[in-house]
């Protein structure tokens, strides 16, 4: 597969400083279209989505929160099913994504990327390290 010029980190920083800059419900387009000139072998992922009545406060980095809600491996439905009951997943964050509710599987899937719902943001300050930045973000 061909690679367009950048790094895996380039890569990451285009995709979390796009979804920082968009609103929850516009996120699944706005990774599809980001993460699309560089795919597959550089970013394999999977977004979730909060609801989109689940408001940011404000107060929140919006880098961090889109980081944390991107993990750093392709998971369609199945595999969610398969993995044990409160498995914590790798982020960008490079910490975990804390339990949630799954509400609409598979917004979109291929054999790249995988994008779901969930009823509301993960919260990386109750279970994330704040000290953690998003991978390639200064």
């Amino acid at each position: 597969m061909a690679v367009v010029s950048g790094t895996v980190e380039d890569t990451i920083r285009r995709v979390v400083n796009a979804l920082a800059d968009a609103s929850f419900e516009e996120w699944s387009a706005t990774f599809i279209e980001t993460s699309d000139k560089i795919r597959g072998d550089v970013l394999g992922s999977t977004l979730f989505i909060p609801d989109i009545s689940a408001n940011l406060s404000g107060r929140e980095d919006r880098h961090k929160v889109a980081a944390y809600h991107i993990v750093t491996e392709r998971l369609d439905y199945f595999d969610l099913l398969s993995k044990p009951n409160q498995t914590r997943l790798p982020t960008l964050l490079k910490d975990y994504v804390n339990g949630v509710l799954v509400t609409e599987t598979e917004v979109f899937a291929d054999r790249y990327i995988a994008i779901h719902r969930i009823a509301s943001p993960l919260d990386f300050k109750t279970y994330g390290r704040t000290d953690s930045k998003p991978s390639g973000h200064p």
